[in-house]
């Protein structure tokens, strides 16, 4: 049994390191130790969700031991086998109670080491159903797919991003993970608040719609909302959070929030095809593009990132609108194998 337990551990991820991971969730890791763990989660957001879901488990057999005391439950044994005895038989007892519990002693310590494997394979075996997932990858050029999750709410992906989520998504919670960016209409449920882990974000809502946008790097996570209030905060410390109405773009830069009341909708411009600028500074402008069209956009001269550009497109191609600006700002355009230059 406890082999086939242990080869099943081993088997389960050999890329994880179970025994470092258990001594950091039981505060016993040292500080390098504990780098080398927060390195590792800080790589993905399934290893951050996997760290998050490990911890929670790590809680339930706290619980579960704090229950379980075996020399309390030996007191209380040997309490009752010296019951009722006379006054002068009370060393020998004493000695009797010694080597009943020396006798059991090793036995029970075997008994208490099943038991905990057996409690560390249910939560391994938690967890390793929490990592049965769906994945969802929208390629490059498959901006607008668009994903209904099983409690009904829909996800529209844009270029070069994957969702995943979990086989039991929707029965006791709603969590999924985002690398890249994607729009979400979410199905309104009380009982079960919906989750995006994305970076070192983490994204709770109950029903609305926004935008989450992790494409950057994993430090740096921005959400924009266009209906509804959701929250962003760490998913280390989720005391580290703010609260966003429609219109509101929140950002975390690596452990910073920010508060932001966006101008325009340009946020989800890739999702609608719909621009617009009033008097927007030229690298504003290019960063919206770049990311809309996966584009690389550079300006060559000193100076002319300055310049204000307005305008309203919808479902223009990127060369109409570079001419529109080029014209207007008396720029010229330069190509290369992949990137777009701007000049004077």
């Amino acid at each position: 049994m406890l082999k086939s337990l242990k080869k099943n551990m081993m088997l389960f991820n050999k890329k994880i390191n179970w025994n470092l991971l258990a001594k950091y969730v039981a505060g016993e890791a040292n500080v390098e130790e504990a780098g080398a763990i927060k390195a590792w989660a800080a790589k993905n957001s399934d290893n951050l969700a996997l760290l998050q879901d490990v911890k929670n488990d790590w809680k339930k057999m706290d619980t579960m031991n704090a229950r379980f005391n075996v020399d309390n439950a030996w007191d209380k044994l040997n309490d009752r086998i010296g019951a009722g005895k006379p006054a002068d038989k009370e060393e020998p007892v004493k000695k009797q109670r010694r080597l009943l519990r020396g006798y059991f002693n090793i036995p029970m310590q075997i008994a208490a080491s099943v038991i905990f494997l057996v409690i560390l394979g249910l939560a391994i075996s938690s967890v390793t159903g929490s990592l049965q997932k769906v994945e969802v990858i929208a390629a490059l050029n498959e901006t607008g797919k668009v994903i209904e999750l099983p409690d009904g709410s829909m996800v529209t992906l844009n270029g070069n991003t994957k969702l995943s989520y979990t086989k039991s998504f929707g029965k006791r919670q709603r969590k999924v993970m985002l690398d890249g960016e994607a729009f979400f209409n979410v199905s309104a449920d009380k009982s079960k608040p919906f989750r995006i882990f994305a970076g070192n974000a983490c994204v709770k809502v109950l029903g609305t719609s926004f935008n989450v946008n992790s494409r950057k790097n994993l430090n740096q996570v921005e959400v924009y909302v266009a209906s509804g209030v959701v929250e962003l905060s760490e998913i280390e410390n989720q005391n580290n959070r703010v609260v966003l109405h429609k219109g509101n773009i929140g950002l975390i830069d690596n452990k910073d929030i920010l508060l932001e009341n966006a101008e325009n909708a340009n946020s989800i411009a890739w999702k609608t095809n719909a621009l617009t600028f009033h008097g927007t500074r030229l690298t504003e402008v290019i960063q919206v593009l770049n990311e809309m069209y996966h584009v690389k956009i550079i300006i060559n001269d000193p100076g002319v990132d300055k310049q204000q550009i307005s305008g309203s497109y919808q479902g223009d191609p990127l060369n109409e609108i570079l001419e529109v600006i080029c014209l207007q700002n008396h720029l010229s355009i330069a190509k290369s194998a992949d990137t777009i230059y701007l000049s004077r």
